[in-house]
């Protein structure tokens, strides 16, 4: 009954998206932009760590694109979209992290 749970607070909420991008992402960055495209442009799109649903990130509010700084984690997302018919598009910029 533990590991069932353990998956279930591993998943996405029902309706929303996985966005995996562990092994896909350089070593050693800690942090990546997200450029996100949405139609029409006050709908919302939601991104958070996989397990993490309290900690997400909101974009667009208004704009057809917006910019969100993500934390990499383990490379695992999870999508919420604020309608059910919109449409949306997501850019990843990779650079590494420059400390001052």
């Amino acid at each position: 009954m533990e590991k069932l749970l353990l998956i279930a607070a591993l998943a996405c909420q029902p309706g929303e998206r996985t966005l995996d991008l562990a092994g896909k992402v350089p070593r050693g960055l800690k942090h990546m932009d997200v450029v996100v495209s949405v139609e029409p442009y006050y709908t919302r799109l939601y991104l958070y760590p996989l397990g993490y649903p309290d900690q997400f990130q909101q974009c667009c509010s208004g704009k057809p694109t917006s910019v969100l700084t993500v934390p990499i984690g383990n490379g695992q997302f999870c999508v919420r979209q604020s309608q059910p018919q919109m449409k949306w598009h997501v850019r990843l910029i990779l650079r590494p992290d420059v400390e001052m």
